[in-house]
């Protein structure tokens, strides 16, 4: 019985690392994202009661698909929604009770 603890214990570690640096590599690609949009003046933000709060920026560049994907896997675990329209990234955090989960 030992040993089938220990091999569970370790499969439900592995996937906890695995979620771990999927949201970390989400947050190090939207937080450099911000942060570039910033540098460049075209970070853009929206408040709305009703909607929810909007961060838009553009993505370019040779790492901009796997920038958006980071970005997309975050989102989709805090809840958040992400809007690719051309370059232009738009994350959407809906009002607290409100979710853009599908379910």
């Amino acid at each position: 019985m030992a040993v089938e603890d220990l091999a569970s214990f370790a499969e439900r570690a592995s996937a906890q690392i695995s979620e771990a640096g999927a949201l970390s590599d989400g947050l190090l690609a939207l937080v450099g994202a911000v942060l570039t949009a910033q540098g460049k003046g075209t970070l853009k933000s929206r408040r709305s009661r009703r909607d929810g709060n909007q961060i838009e920026i553009t993505v370019y560049g040779a790492g901009a698909a796997a920038v958006v994907s980071d970005i997309e896997r975050l989102a989709s675990r805090i809840g958040a929604a992400v809007e690719q329209v051309g370059r232009k990234v738009i994350l959407t955090v809906s009002p607290e009770g409100m979710s853009h989960s599908k379910d």
